[in-house]
């Protein structure tokens, strides 16, 4: 680094944000990890969001112009060509990860100056390498790889930064690896974070791979933003896509021919339709920019040029590198759609997260690499940014900072690949989320195979033994076998991963698959005695009245309900509401978390599903945001029919109503599971996954399973399709047949409690008073008579109220009282 110093004001910030930034200095002193400073160096000092906890509490140094005169440091990092070889015949995989692995890593005192920051409050500078230096990942690969190769452990482990892998062709070899990996670890006085750490797996993901028993394949698709280009449905798409085209034309043989039937389409005089020669040349098209010789495969040696772009829809970019003859060869593209709340944001911030996107999902071939990024927004030209005016736009540009790159200003109208992928978004928002993933079971293959050979007396002739595993034969199903104290381990584990699911759940979950002493009885007990179940979960009271039912439907989306929960604001989110949309016929559940319930948060919710399926009919509350007119409008272009339920008869949408009770609870006992709470809203998500992969007590089949065919096991890998042979058809059958049984029974049994009234039109009747809840203690239960106008269904009628809303007048039968007339 030259003789140059930089400094700059402390940023301005809340008092709540400046008190959390004070405490974490003064444990950051008491640790030693900082020391007061007299340094003409000063580093502004801001607050991130965990995603642990989904709290503003992660202490981020703008390193940003210290990083602008840092003399970079070149520390190869470890290339998957590399670990293919090493991994050869490797069974067994464990993953490690350092904790506050920077701060292991002490900092020469004369160095220390150059690591200054300051608060509101003070000058500091850290004893340690911190986070957000340009050079700290390079740093610590070096000597986290140098203890490997010291310790001799180079031939079984790896690191990429603070991530070890360790690989064996046998579980005994392994044992002795990993053994060995942790005595290294501990004598060099590192620490690793348990919570990140997987044992003993059948694959691991390293290096934005999978690796296997001899197999390496791509976690990501690096070519499906091309391969998986939406069809274009307007003049204006075919020229983005044939902008995108230009830029290969001296590679693709008589281009001009096979891009004709596209050309033709731009022409005033021709009407636009998408014909099958037109689809021929976009496949052909398509199929030559992702092979030879438009495409290279990545070279670490070559020099390596991102083109970057966002629109209103999305971001897009291209990865390219320089071949030896000068020539810009295309290496991957990528493009992601932008979330509802992104697309409100300024372009500053979208071009900006468009960089970071890329980064990220290219982000093993990047690290410890010089690269360029070219953009057509000028402000981000060599980072050129006010200091701090977003405090999104700062969290972009820090987590950048970790990367050596250049900006460059690349004008709109040579920026035309980036622009089309852009303007043409594949992968959801939610993908690409995750930095790493850790792969681990619920139980191991080895877990079974040591439970049996332990704890259990297996000589009965009756076992049956394959592939090391013994199995016991019930009711014409094999079972595999465990000892009854790693069956009530099991049970514990599948009860709280899935949300802590009720009893029934959890024997369709486990009974199929395995069998035990005393099973049944220990699934029940430790349902009774879950102390999060029993502070958390509603009990369920008896409904009364007549039971409504709608269809049945007979196919996925062709009766659909909504519902709104409210109550969840002050969970660590903003968000008040949890809107809940389910499918009659699978069961499957969407959710839409919002601060409102306004129309197009509903509108929302449905397009989640008519995206990619066809809603016939709609059952819902009398919300306002439902009965409003833009709502309306969009059910009317969808051409779906909207039945509202009676007024104050929540039991007419009981499917709905049932599943509130179950995420709530779900999500109840997953926030109050541990001490550091988490946003409800990331929860929720989580719950209603789970909820999606869980067996349906009435259709007996998970809703993911019903809806798209796929079923998600408890069972190691290794043994999945002997269990998992379904057929979708004969199973949605039977599932349409489960729900009518389920409902004729329940219909039996809470019919037999009410009295059946015949009301016709023009009878006169009372109406309940409005919800029990909102009366006053004194006021009347009921009020009329008014005649009944309309008969709407067996069990709903339209009576003469005065209500100016159709829609109001609507009532249960069990909410009204005839009239009785003495003759």
């Amino acid at each position: 680094m030259s003789d140059k110093y930089c400094s700059k004001r402390p940023y301005r910030c809340t008092n709540e944000d400046r008190s959390e930034i004070e405490n974490q200095i003064s444990k950051l002193l008491e640790k030693n990890l900082i020391e007061e400073s007299y340094s003409p160096f000063a580093a502004p000092v801001t607050l991130a969001y965990k995603k642990e906890d989904g709290r503003k509490t992660r202490l981020c140094i703008d390193f940003r112009e210290l990083n602008k005169i840092v003399v970079p440091q070149s520390q190869p990092f470890p290339l998957i060509e590399d670990l293919v070889v090493k991994t050869v015949n490797c069974k067994y995989f464990s993953t490690f990860d350092v904790n506050s692995a920077f701060w292991s890593i002490p900092l020469k005192i004369q160095d220390r100056y150059k690591t200054a920051f300051v608060t509101q409050e003070g000058h500091y500078q850290w004893t340690c390498l911190p986070f957000g230096l340009k050079t700290a990942p390079a740093i610590f690969q070096r000597i986290l790889s140098n203890i490997i190769r010291k310790h001799g452990l180079s031939n079984f482990a790896v690191n990429f930064i603070d991530d070890i892998l360790v690989f064996s062709k046998t579980f005994e070899e392994h044992i002795l690896h990993v053994s060995r990996l942790l005595e290294a670890i501990l004598a060099e006085g590192f620490r690793l974070k348990f919570s990140k750490c997987s044992f003993a797996n059948n694959q691991a993901k390293y290096l934005g791979h999978i690796i296997e028993n001899n197999t390496v394949r791509p976690l990501k698709d690096y070519l499906t933003a091309v391969r998986d280009f939406p069809i274009p449905e307007t003049r204006k798409q075919v020229r983005q896509f044939l902008g995108k085209v230009n830029f290969h034309h001296k590679f693709i043989p008589y281009s001009a021919i096979i891009l004709d039937p596209l050309h033709n389409l731009l022409r005033k005089d021709v009407k636009f339709i998408w014909s099958e020669k037109c689809q021929e040349s976009f496949d052909k098209i398509k199929r030559l920019l992702c092979s030879k010789p438009i495409l290279n495969i990545f070279d670490s040696e070559l020099p390596i040029i991102i083109y970057t772009d966002a629109s209103a829809k999305g971001i897009g970019a291209v990865l390219k590198q320089t071949d030896e003859n000068g020539v810009n060869k295309t290496i991957a593209y990528f493009s992601k759609k932008l979330t509802e709340a992104q697309k409100k944001k300024k372009a500053v911030y979208l071009e900006c997260l468009a960089i970071k996107e890329a980064v990220k999902y290219w982000q093993h071939w990047l690290m410890g690499k010089e690269f360029t990024v070219f953009t057509d927004h000028k402000p981000l030209e060599n980072m050129n940014i006010k200091a701090r005016t977003d405090e999104e736009l700062g969290d972009l540009t820090y987590y950048l900072s970790q990367y050596n790159f250049k900006i460059k200003y690349n004008p709109g109208n040579l920026n035309q690949e980036a622009d089309c992928l852009s303007r043409n978004p594949v992968l959801e928002p939610d993908e690409n989320s995750e930095d790493f993933l850790k792969v681990v079971n619920i139980i191991t293959l080895e877990d079974i195979k040591n439970d049996q050979y332990t704890n259990l007396d297996l000589k009965n002739e009756k076992h049956i033994l394959e592939k090391e595993i013994y199995y016991k034969k019930s009711k014409g199903k094999k079972k595999i076998i465990l000892s009854e104290e790693l069956s009530k381990t099991l049970i514990k584990d599948v009860h709280n991963i899935y949300c802590h699911i009720g009893r029934t759940q959890l024997m369709n979950k486990i009974t199929p698959f395995y069998t035990a002493k005393n099973i049944i009885a220990n699934i029940k007990q430790i349902c009774n005695e879950c102390e999060v179940c029993i502070k958390n979960k509603s009990r369920r009271k008896p409904k009364y009245g007549l039971m409504s039912h709608l269809g049945p439907a007979t196919r996925p989306f062709e009766i659909v309900s909504i519902d709104t929960i409210g109550g969840f604001g002050g969970s660590r989110s903003t968000k008040k509401y949890l809107h809940l949309l389910v499918d009659h016929f699978t069961r499957y559940a969407y959710i839409l978390t919002s601060r409102n319930q306004c129309s197009n948060d509903f509108i929302k919710l449905l397009r989640n599903v008519t995206d990619n399926y066809k809603i016939d009919i709609v059952l819902t509350d009398q919300y306002p945001g439902i009965n409003s007119k833009e709502f309306k409008e969009f059910l009317k272009k969808e051409n779906i029919s909207l039945v509202f339920t009676a007024v104050d008869s929540p039991f007419s949408n009981g499917l709905n109503e049932r599943l509130n009770q179950t995420l709530v609870n779900k999500i109840r006992c997953k926030i109050n599971e541990k001490e550091r709470k988490t946003a409800w809203t990331t929860i929720a998500r989580i719950c209603v996954d789970k909820y999606n992969e869980t067996e349906h007590t009435v259709t007996k089949f998970a809703p993911k399973y019903l809806l798209e065919g796929e079923n998600v096991s408890i069972l190691p890998i290794e043994l999945k399709s002997k269990f998992t042979e379904q057929h979708l058809e004969n199973d949605r059958k039977l599932a349409l047949e489960n729900t009518l049984k389920s409902h004729n029974y329940n219909k039996r049994i809470f019919d037999s409690h009410r009295e059946y009234y015949k009301l016709e039109i023009g009878d006169t009747v009372y109406v309940e008073n409005g919800n029990r809840l909102n009366r006053k203690k004194l006021d009347e239960l009921r009020v009329g008579p008014y005649k009944i106008l309309k008969k709407i269904s067996n069990t709903i009628y339209e009576v003469d109220t005065g209500h100016n809303k159709v829609e109001s007048n609507f009532y249960h039968i069990t909410k009204l009282t005839p009239v009785i007339v003495v003759r």
